[in-house]
């Protein structure tokens, strides 16, 4: 995938997911290994949705997974989506969120 590629179908993820959740979003990040720029052409977009208040995971998973995999389809790729409260991320210091802090691309 190229760079252009990339941003083009980040910038369409993020506009959907402002649509989806307007002020709610605190942050998008991009992750994994599309961020390290070491990714292989059939890597995924991993890509970590922080809310500004707690929620409750299940729905808010139901509630991307349409506009997600939409985005899959037309953009022929996989595109995975984690989510975490502000709070979950400032306060959990497990290795995933590690990672992200450390490697993450904000959108």
């Amino acid at each position: 995938m190229t760079k252009e590629t990339l941003n083009t179908i980040l910038n369409q993820t993020c506009q959907e997911l402002k649509t989806l959740y307007g002020q709610q979003i605190d942050q998008i990040i991009l992750y994994g290994s599309q961020a390290r720029e070491d990714a292989e052409s059939d890597s995924d977009i991993d890509i970590l949705i922080i809310l500004k208040q707690d929620f409750q995971y299940s729905e808010e998973s139901n509630r991307i997974s349409k506009t997600i995999a939409d985005l899959c389809l037309e953009h022929n790729t996989l595109i995975s989506c984690a989510l975490a409260s502000s709070r979950q991320f400032q306060e959990y210091n497990n290795s995933f969120f590690r990672n992200i802090r450390r490697e993450g691309i904000p959108l």
